[in-house]
């Protein structure tokens, strides 16, 4: 193994927390302090094992696993996490993402997965959580516009104007200021 590589990941889970994957072992972010996490196993009620990391590191580790490691159910974590990556960050076909993240899967983690139309209505749920509209303002202040948007619009009120004034008024000698 590459010791510049981690020997653990993180992925993101459903409610927007972390998870650490590492030999086969899923800890849940237990407490955070600056660059320091301590993580606590998954199965909490069960099993006592805990890891601290700093930055990309783990540092500590306190007591053994109650349980053996699932190697395919954290392959299933990472595969899915993937497909929803892919699903927030490509326009690719859900066949095609769910296909991707499959290629690497065995045949143990392929049966832990989730089903087919599971998998699609998870791709169809980040992408529209990517997309969803804005809440509706209240008041005009609280509209805020993004500034591609606000150039445009800023260049087709100069289009108009100079259209307006040059074609209505060409040569009546009125100033634009005067409109």
């Amino acid at each position: 193994m590459d010791p510049d590589q981690p020997s653990f990941r993180q992925i993101r889970t459903n409610k927007g927390g972390q998870k650490l994957l590492e030999g086969g072992y899923q800890y849940l972010t237990h407490r955070r302090v600056g660059k320091n996490s301590h993580w606590q196993c998954e199965q909490r009620g069960e099993c006592k094992a805990r890891v601290h990391t700093k930055g990309m590191e783990i540092v500590k580790r306190t007591n053994e696993h109650l349980h053996a490691p699932d190697v395919q159910a954290t392959a299933c974590c990472e595969i899915k996490a993937s497909i929803k990556r892919k699903a927030r960050d490509t326009q690719d076909s859900s066949h095609q993402i769910i296909g991707e993240g499959m290629l690497t899967a065995s045949e143990g983690t392929a049966a832990k997965l989730p089903k087919l139309d599971s998998l699609k209505r998870t791709i169809q749920r980040q992408r529209a959580s990517v997309l969803s509209a804005p809440v509706q303002p209240t008041a005009l202040a609280e509209l805020v516009l993004p500034a591609e948007y606000q150039r445009d619009v800023y260049k087709r009120q100069l289009r108009h104007i100079r259209y307006f004034t040059t074609s209505t008024y060409p040569s009546s000698g009125v100033a634009p200021s005067q409109l």
